[in-house]
C-alpha cells in the first residue's frame, strides 16, 4: 500500500445522482431507525435493508477516475490487473453492514455509499475474499452508527489504514517481498491480515518482480565505458555491442523508475532499494 492522491475532480454522477441517493437513504432511515438496526434478540433476517444503487457508485466515470488516480493499481495490494480483471469500486467504510465479532451489524455507513472520499479501486481478490465488510475500530465506542452522528466521523479510531487519508508506508514495510508491520504496530498488522497482503500468490508475484529488479540493478551498474565489462556482458548475454549498450540503458531506466507511484508494488520497491526513494 502507498498513499493515494485522490483527484478533486469528483465524478458528476456522484454530485447529481449520488447526493439525491444519499438524501433518499437518510430519509428512509429516519422514518423508522429500528427497522434497519441490528440489536439483541432480533435476527438480521427480520430487518429492513436500505437499498443502495450500485449503478451510481459503480458508474463508468467513477471507476475510470479511480483507476486514473490510483495509476491502475489496487488500492491495497498495488497489483496492476486491469488487463485480465474488471476490479471493484471499494467502500473503505462498508456501505451496507460492518462485521463485529464475526457477525454483520446493520446498518453500515449507508450515507457514504456515494461519497467520493469513501471510494477506492480494488482488485477483486483483496475486496471480495479479504476486506469484505471488515471495519474494526481500536475503540468501538467511537463508532458512528448512522448519518445523524456523521459529524463525529473524524473521531472514529479505525484500525485499518486509509490510503486516501494517511501514508501506509508509516505502518507497513517489506522484508524482501513479505509485508511486515513496522515495529509490530497494531494498525499495520491488522491491515496486512484484513486486506490479505501476505497471501501466498501475491507474495510469489512480488518475489518474481523483486528478483527482476535485482537483475536490472546489476545490469544498470555496468559502466558502458568499461571495455572489459562490456565484453564480459556481451559474452554473458550473447548480445552484440549495440544490443548490450541498449540493454544496459533499458535496465537502468526500469530500475531507476521502479519506486515511482505509478509502478506496481511501490512500497515493496522502496523498502528494498533505499537509493530509489528520492525518485
Amino acid at each position: 500500500m502507498i498513499k493515494i492522491s485522490k483527484s478533486n475532480n469528483t465524478p458528476q454522477t456522484l454530485l447529481d445522482k449520488g447526493i439525491a441517493g444519499k438524501i433518499r437513504l437518510c430519509q428512509e432511515y429516519n422514518l423508522a431507525p429500528l427497522d434497519y438496526t441490528s440489536r439483541q434478540n432480533i435476527s438480521n433476517k427480520k430487518l429492513k435493508k436500505l437499498v443502495i444503487d450500485n449503478s451510481i457508485y459503480g458508474d463508468t466515470t467513477v471507476k475510470e477516475q479511480l483507476i486514473t488516480d490510483q495509476n491502475e493499481k489496487c488500492c491495497f495490494c498495488e497489483a496492476k490487473f486491469t488487463a485480465t480483471s474488471y476490479g471493484d469500486v471499494e467502500h473503505f467504510r462498508p456501505k451496507k453492514a460492518y462485521k463485529k465479532d464475526r457477525k454483520l451489524i446493520y446498518p453500515g455507513y449507508y450515507w457514504l455509499s456515494y461519497d467520493w472520499n469513501n471510494l477506492l479501486f480494488s482488485c477483486e481478490k483483496c475486496n471480495r475474499s479479504f476486506k469484505k465488510n471488515e471495519f474494526p475500530l481500536l475503540d468501538d465506542e467511537t463508532r458512528v452508527n448512522n448519518h445523524n452522528e456523521a459529524h463525529n466521523l473524524s473521531d472514529e479510531k479505525h484500525t485499518l489504514i486509509n490510503p486516501i487519508a494517511e501514508n501506509p508506508e508509516h505502518f507497513i514495510k517489506f522484508n524482501q517481498h513479505i509485508p511486515v508491520a513496522i515495529d509490530n504496530n497494531e494498525r499495520g498488522t491488522t491491515s496486512i491480515k484484513t486486506f490479505g497482503l501476505d497471501r501466498a500468490e501475491l507474495n510469489n508475484d512480488r518475489l518474481e518482480y523483486l528478483n527482476g529488479l535485482k537483475i536490472f540493478k546489476k545490469i544498470s551498474d555496468i559502466d558502458d565505458n568499461n571495455e572489459e565489462r562490456i565484453i564480459h556482458a556481451m559474452a554473458t548475454f550473447e548480445m552484440s555491442r549495440t544490443e548490450i549498450i541498449e540493454f544496459i540503458k533499458t535496465a537502468k531506466n526500469l530500475y531507476e523508475n521502479a519506486a515511482k507511484k505509478e509502478n506496481r508494488f511501490t512500497n515493496m520497491v522502496r523498502s528494498n532499494f533505499l537509493d530509489l526513494i528520492k525518485n
